[in-house]
């Protein structure tokens, strides 16, 4: 069967639209609760997800992609029996994965609050929160389905929905009951997680009713034992992969605020560190993101329809396009960050210390943002083992310098900036130079690194140099930073164009008859 490449394109759009907009969403809503609950309170908040994110990777990484392609290849073949069966054995294994993870949370909520997260104001946020994993993994499936027909506005729409209404319930929440101490904080804002992912799975659920109403085709229904092997052949090698990753990560939020107690600080004011980093400082690292996971969701696609036919001229076309397409958002980025950190931190978070640990995280965006997405590539070239396994190494560096380097009283918070730059870099040269051996890419060094920077360059400065000027003429700290930040964006398109560093983006050539791999 033949993909319709403007469906595909459509769907493309669709989804990275909505991504940009849940971001700036979150973004907002990040924002609005680090000023109600402040720096010791975002801490509370961000310590409660790490076991939460590790039971929702074994529900919702690798049974939605299962879903979505057995879905996709019963629907072409017309076995519309098959697809219902798919949706009801995928909901079932996630209900009762959803059960057994949360019987073993919940019996061990003590030990997990007190032994492994160090801080009894998680105990009650948790106890909310877990249960939701059983409602995100069900929303999740069902979108599964909904990519695997191709229907991709409705969770599209349910994304938005979800942040919309999480958000809502918590900031009027928040206003209204004006909980006193952080822990009862914490348990307003895992209400509106679990708010948000109900509605979320309701208005999904009710679609999906409505849309299988509309299947036609054969009835085939086979085995539910069959179909367990079938998602399970799919889905344990992506969950694995997203399980390692995760955990990495959890991990190394749940060991920051312990190892800057043992270098010397209280727990009240390792808490409040934590927070401004992973609360704050984050968010604004990864506003790039919001542009390149979107051409990772391009990206994966064309370079899997290229493999199956054997392109690799347009396999290392799309790569170099792609990487030129990163770098010029990352170094943008990186200008306005990082001449701009200092007030947007005011600005935005009345922070001064945002700032200053903003600007040494700023300069490995660039590394960060194109091992995304080299990883991405990685994983449209069906290299996905090694993907994971530059990943784990990099996530091995980063713990390695949190758990020396940040209980050292010198350096602190500092630690763990040194071991995030340390990562970024080695996971962008691992999976560059896994890239580079599987195609055969042609170095271009200029396109790819130096002409963004001189871009970026002219943007840091003239950015600056019209903060000053603005904020000397007496504007406002808001519309000193919105003008700066125009100025510096037009003064990096106008240098980039000047050097000819803006790619050319040409229609994919299609090829009548599939090439051999001998191409290398």
């Amino acid at each position: 069967m033949r993909i319709n490449p403007r469906s595909m394109l459509y769907g493309t759009f669709i989804l990275a639209g909505a991504n940009v907009l849940v971001r700036i969403i979150g973004f907002v809503y990040q924002i609005a609760l680090s000023r109600l609950l402040g720096p010791e309170g975002m801490g509370v908040y961000q310590l409660i997800f790490p076991p939460y994110t590790i039971a929702l990777a074994l529900t919702t990484s690798g049974i939605p992609v299962a879903v979505s392609r057995l879905v996709a290849s019963s629907s072409a073949t017309g076995h519309s029996g098959e697809v219902k069966k798919v949706v009801s054995t995928a909901i079932s294994i996630v209900l009762g994965l959803g059960i057994i993870l949360c019987a073993l949370v919940l019996a061990n909520l003590d030990w997990i609050a007190h032994a492994i997260l160090k801080d009894p104001r998680t105990r009650l946020p948790l106890f909310i929160l877990f249960p939701c994993i059983i409602i995100t993994g069900m929303g999740a499936t069902f979108k599964g389905y909904f990519y695997g027909i191709k229907h991709t506005h409705r969770p599209a729409f349910a994304e938005i929905l979800e942040q919309l209404v999480r958000i809502a319930t918590v900031i009027l929440t928040l206003l209204w009951l004006k909980p006193q101490g952080y822990e009862r904080s914490a348990m307003v804002i895992v209400f509106g997680v679990v708010i948000g992912e109900l509605t979320s799975l309701f208005y999904l659920h009710a679609q999906y009713h409505y849309s299988v109403k509309t299947l036609k085709g054969y009835t085939k229904t086979p085995s539910v034992h069959s179909l367990i092997k079938s998602i399970g052949a799919i889905a344990v090698p992506v969950t694995l992969t997203r399980l390692i990753t995760t955990s990495i990560n959890s991990i190394n939020t749940i060991l920051i605020p312990q190892r800057l107690m043992a270098s010397g600080l209280t727990n009240s004011q390792a808490v409040s560190l934590f927070g401004i980093v992973s609360g704050m400082v984050m968010p604004l690292l990864f506003i790039p993101f919001t542009i390149t996971n979107a051409l990772s969701t391009v990206i994966i696609p064309h370079l899997s329809e290229d493999m199956a036919l054997g392109n690799w001229q347009a396999i290392r076309s799309n790569i170099s396009r792609a990487i030129q397409l990163t770098s010029i958002v990352a170094f943008a980025a990186t200008a306005a960050l990082l001449s701009l950190g200092q007030p947007i931190g005011i600005a935005l978070y009345r922070q001064s210390q945002v700032g200053q640990l903003l600007t040494p995280l700023t300069l490995s965006v660039v590394f960060l943002a194109l091992q995304h997405t080299l990883s991405a590539a990685l994983n449209g070239l069906d290299r996905q083992k090694r993907s994971t396994l530059n990943l784990f190494i990099g996530g091995v560096i980063q713990l390695c310098c949190t758990w020396f380097l940040v209980s050292h009283p010198a350096l602190r918070i500092y630690g763990f900036i040194i071991g995030f730059n340390l990562r970024n870099i080695a996971v962008f040269i691992l999976n560059f130079g896994t890239v580079k051996k599987l195609t055969k890419l042609e170095r271009r060094w200029a396109d790819w690194f130096f002409k963004p920077a001189f871009a970026a360059l002219v943007m840091a400065s003239l950015g600056r140099c019209a903060f000053n000027l603005s904020l000397h003429a007496g504007l406002p700290l808001i519309a000193s930073l919105a003008l700066a930040i125009i100025t510096g964006a037009a003064f990096f398109l106008i240098s980039l164009y000047s050097v000819n560093g803006i790619p050319r983006i040409k229609g994919r050539q299609k090829d009548k008859a599939p090439r051999t791999t001998t191409g290398l």
